[in-house]
């Protein structure tokens, strides 16, 4: 077993420990690789974004279960931990030659267009492009998932919400990117009958 497939199998294991995070790599790569080859990513790089995108929260395995499983709000302590998991996931990935993008990617995926997220308080377009494009669709599917604290949220809530990330926590011009896909695709899912043919 290579190393690569030793962190996916890892990676679905944290998934099936969390019900909350159950898929949710998985629906962060159908959500980032459309909007990264959108934007003009290379073949190679959509392929990273991939791999980050299904392994963007290994680092959770190296938090304690008590915050994970932890239905009240987080004391400040325990934020602290919690924001550390992506800087944690990219040290976990970055040893594997193959993994160094992916692993970078994974290491900004929490910082805001802003300045104000972390592990590092970058902002804008110092941001990695592949942090960046992960961020709107971790947004996205954490927005449409349910979580300990609220149900998921219905598509066009979850939409409006993100456009009011635009901005502040994500790079305004992705977020009308990907919502200009995700739209496309309702729009026309709407034109489609149940046997998959267009309505008159």
């Amino acid at each position: 077993m290579s190393p690569l497939e030793a962190l996916l199998i890892l990676a679905q294991a944290s998934d099936a420990a969390d019900p909350y995070l159950k898929g949710h790599g998985i629906r962060t790569a159908r959500y980032a690789v459309p909007l990264g080859y959108t934007a003009g990513l290379s073949a190679g790089d959509l392929s990273d974004l991939c791999l980050a995108s299904l392994l963007h929260d290994i680092g959770r395995l190296t938090l304690p279960k008590a915050i994970l499983e932890k239905d009240g709000p987080l004391s400040d302590e325990e934020y602290a931990l919690m924001q550390s998991h992506p800087r944690a996931g990219a040290e976990l990935l970055a040893p594997i030659p193959a993994l160094h993008r992916p692993a970078l990617w994974i290491a900004h995926h929490h910082e805001r267009w802003d300045g104000f997220g972390y592990p590092y308080g970058l902002r804008g377009e110092l941001i990695p492009l592949g942090a960046r494009i992960l961020a709107v669709a971790d947004t996205f599917d954490a927005l449409t998932s349910p979580q300990p604290y609220r149900p998921a949220l219905a598509g066009e809530l979850a939409t409006r919400l993100l456009r009011e990330l635009a901005g502040s926590q994500l790079d305004p011009c992705l977020v009308d990117t990907f919502l200009g896909l995700r739209l496309g695709v309702a729009d026309e899912a709407e034109e489609l009958d149940l046997a998959g043919e267009k309505k008159n």
